[in-house]
């Protein structure tokens, strides 16, 4: 399978169950691999355990805030990339997500055609941005490294590396 045809995998974070089951379904019909959380915390532990293209996660929850909930995934994924959906926007909360280099902040009700086409750019700028990252570690390595069985230990090191993110 090409990196073309792999599915997008999101990670959906909402305390609304029917909103997130609801996008879950709806998503999946769109060849998304859908991962639902229903907590900050279960989210957390849903990005330590497994990797994600995109995350779609709310503001406020009763655990944790979706604020907190972003930059522990970017602990565990830098590469990440979320979406804010909330019902609770402010000015402060917009710019935080600014901060933590949130993909988007979208506002509820939001329309589903565009929150599709948001996740698909978003995915789209994450494989981009880990791609370029790759070539300039791997230009490196080969500016800095001189025995050629070296070379290829150490890009096969770096490959691995990329590829689990």
């Amino acid at each position: 399978m090409t990196e073309e045809e792999t599915p997008i995998r999101l990670l959906i974070v909402d305390d609304e169950e029917d909103l997130v089951t609801f996008l879950a379904h709806r998503l999946r019909k769109r060849d998304i691999d859908v991962t639902m959380a229903l907590s900050g915390a279960e989210a957390v532990s849903a990005g330590n355990e497994l990797t994600f293209d995109v995350a779609v996660v709310d503001l406020k929850m009763p655990d944790m805030d979706g604020i907190e909930v972003i930059e522990q995934l970017k602990v565990a994924q830098p590469f990440i990339e979320v979406l804010m959906l909330t019902g609770h926007g402010s000015h402060d909360s917009a710019w935080e997500a600014g901060r933590l280099q949130a993909f988007r902040y979208l506002m509820k009700p939001y329309d589903f055609e565009e929150l599709h086409e948001l996740i698909l750019l978003a995915a789209e700028q994450r494989r981009t941005r880990m791609q370029s990252e790759f070539e300039d570690k791997l230009q490196a390595l080969m500016l800095s490294t001189t025995s050629p069985r070296e070379l290829i230990e150490m890009s096969e090191e770096l490959r691995r590396e990329y590829e689990q993110e």
